[in-house]
């Protein structure tokens, strides 16, 4: 091969990477849009259902609830815990995809392989992305978690 073949070889790569790197940052910023809509509206809509919650389980259980106050607040902060999580979850998703695209934005565009090079900001900022995302299946876990102790415990009452 040619030194002409090589260089253009080179070149095309560096122009695919470059061009694939540009196309990953759009749908970066597309996706932070979605999730600070989701990580506004998400506190509205728990805060809303778990006022809901509150006013149909008292008034069809009052009974139960003077019975034993003890156990219907254990409950109710189970369910608490449960909506808390589940109402970070989309903040910790923007965040760790803000997090993501300034990483992305940050890193640097040549024509030498691998033709995308990371600074050390920009690797810190992707490295906590990947630990928001940790924490924000954390939180889903420990929301269905939360759910589930409070439904058992609400059906022990019931009992």
């Amino acid at each position: 091969m040619t030194d002409a073949s090589e260089l253009a070889l080179i070149l095309e790569g560096g122009k695919a990477a470059h061009e694939n790197h540009s196309a990953n940052l759009t749908r970066q910023i597309e996706r932070i849009g979605l999730l600070e809509m989701s990580a506004m509206a998400a506190p509205a809509f728990a805060a809303a259902i778990g006022c809901a919650f509150a006013v149909i389980f008292y008034t069809a259980n009052h009974s139960v609830i003077a019975a034993g106050t003890s156990e219907i607040v254990a409950i109710l902060g189970w369910f608490f815990a449960a909506i808390l999580l589940s109402v970070m979850v989309p903040g910790l998703s923007w965040l760790r995809q803000y997090t993501r695209t300034l990483g992305l934005a940050r890193q640097k565009l040549n024509y030498e392989p691998p033709f995308v090079h990371s600074d050390g900001f920009s690797r810190v900022l992707l490295r906590s992305s990947i630990a928001l995302k940790a924490s924000a299946i954390f939180a889903i876990v420990a929301s269905y978690s939360a759910l589930a102790v409070g439904g058992l415990q609400f059906l022990d009452i019931i009992r």
